[in-house]
């Protein structure tokens, strides 16, 4: 365009097609409200500094976690959590909010969306008993 200088990234962009609307949105029944409360319940046990701290101090690393970011990331049907925080030594920076180390942690948990086999046991063996 005129009065643009440097590279011009316009020749890389496409127009995506409309996307299909979505289905008719279903009431939810009592089974699934309890599995969204079961879901936000081991989603929200990973939006903390435990699991991190977990890692670090398996690694003998000072037990100190700067600048800790949480994501929850969705999407084919699964739910993770990813914990990123500067650890080691030594620090940099004079407030927590811009203390940094030289390494970088990454913690990714499995698939939330699914109940760990010790939850789904007890629901198995109720199963079973009823059957």
């Amino acid at each position: 365009p005129a009065g643009h200088e440097g590279p011009c990234v316009d020749g890389q962009l496409e127009e995506l097609p409309e996307p299909p609307p979505p289905p008719s949105p279903q009431k939810p029944t009592q089974a699934d409200k309890k599995r969204l409360l079961e879901l936000t319940r081991r989603v929200a046990a990973n939006i903390s500094v435990a699991p991190g701290m977990q890692a670090v101090l398996a690694h003998d690393l000072p037990p100190a976690l700067w600048q800790p970011t949480f994501a929850v990331c969705v999407g084919g049907g699964e739910v993770r959590v990813v914990t990123l925080a500067f650890v080691g030594e030594p620090v940099f920076g004079d407030r927590p909010s811009s203390k940094r180390a030289p390494f970088l942690l990454k913690v990714v948990t499995d698939n939330l969306a699914v109940p760990p086999p010790q939850a789904a046991a007890p629901a198995a063996a109720a199963a079973a008993a009823a059957a």
